[in-house]
């Protein structure tokens, strides 16, 4: 919420709906405790709604005087100044609010009280203390709200820092790793790899234009997916099969822009290219119960005497862990495991639009 969106309109119905609530209060008072004399719904009404719709018409003023004392250093100086003004603000606003309720009170019996009357002095001297209070009451539900939203806004502009910083890794990683997979051709195959290079120059065009957004349609990342296992499809061919199953429904779901770059990556590094016969990578996307997203990539892995061998996956895998709390927290999953010769990374995030 920000508080500076919250308008006049909005502090008089907040104004009216806290007066009907003390105006309850005081009638169950009255229930509880007999007083012995009539409840009197005029008087209490009146007084009650007078004295905060009054707030509610300075309402402004108020933000105003806030966010002035906000942005001041807090020293003794600048405290005294504001118990100065607020002394002088509630005694204006119990000024005020006694005398509409004497012309309220005029025009419902015909007779208007003398302003300084016995009755008003002492209406006065008790109101005072009250409307203090109730402006303190006021300022701190202001700069309270008011710090609250510039904390979280604070927190936005880290966390999208933090989700920069962790992006930017993966473009040198990404290039070191597929201009590494061209120059492993250029003697071999020259014109393989030129069509790499043309390859990885639609590709970086593509990312480069996404380049700002944290987010993207799954549609998009699975087409950078695709883009890049072409590229080292040219490098491997008849060794590397691709299989991807894309459920429709979840196409236009965002997801973080180039997320599983790393994990195929690894796929192709510790799996594909370490098996003489090659292998496939599968990648799978749908919905999981309907609020989430599970993508699952498989790729054949090497084996060692029966069982898989164990690799370390280094930065590409954290920087996808860590993209992932980072944007999600605790409401998505990242896992990884070896069943028999394949390897397997599931990911879940909640389902949310562009």
């Amino acid at each position: 919420m920000n508080i500076r969106s919250f308008k006049t309109k909005h502090a008089f119905v907040l104004a009216i709906l806290v007066s009907g609530l003390l105006i309850l209060r005081q009638y169950i008072d009255y229930l509880i405790n007999d007083y012995g004399y009539d409840f009197s719904w005029f008087a209490v009404a009146t007084r009650i709604t007078i004295n905060y719709l009054l707030w509610a018409a300075i309402f402004k003023g108020l933000l105003g005087i806030a966010f002035y004392f906000q942005r001041r250093q807090t020293d003794l100086k600048n405290i005294l100044l504001h118990i100065t003004t607020s002394i002088m603000i509630a005694g204006a606003h119990r000024l005020i609010a006694i005398r509409l309720y004497d012309f309220v009170y005029y025009a419902n019996t015909g007779f208007l009280r003398g302003f300084f009357t016995p009755g008003n002095k002492v209406a006065m001297s008790a109101g005072l203390f009250s409307s203090f209070l109730e402006y303190w009451v006021i300022i701190s539900l202001i700069m309270g709200v008011s710090y609250y939203t510039r904390y979280q806004l604070q927190q936005k502009e880290l966390n999208a820092a933090k989700l920069n910083a962790l992006q930017m890794q993966l473009h040198p990683h990404f290039l070191f790793n597929t201009l590494n997979s061209i120059t492993s051709l250029i003697d071999i195959d020259p014109k393989k790899a030129q069509k790499m290079l043309t390859q990885l120059g639609f590709l970086m065009r593509e990312i480069l234009e996404q380049d700002k957004k944290h987010l993207i349609p799954l549609k998009s990342e699975m087409e950078y997916v695709r883009a890049y296992l072409e590229i080292e499809y040219i490098r491997f061919q008849d060794r590397l099969s691709l299989d991807f199953v894309i459920d429709e429904d979840v196409n236009n779901v965002a997801m973080p822009a180039l997320l599983l770059q790393p994990i195929i990556e690894n796929a192709i590094k510790h799996g594909i290219a370490k098996r003489p016969e090659g292998g496939v990578i599968s990648v799978q996307a749908s919905r999981a119960n309907g609020a989430k997203v599970t993508i699952e990539i498989t790729n054949d892995y090497p084996n060692l005497n029966g069982s898989a061998k164990s690799e370390g996956y280094g930065i590409g895998t954290a920087n996808v862990a860590k993209r992932l709390q980072q944007m999600y927290g605790e409401e998505q999953t990242f896992q990884q495991r070896k069943e028999g010769s394949k390897y397997i990374t599931q990911i879940t995030f909640p389902i949310q639009s562009l």
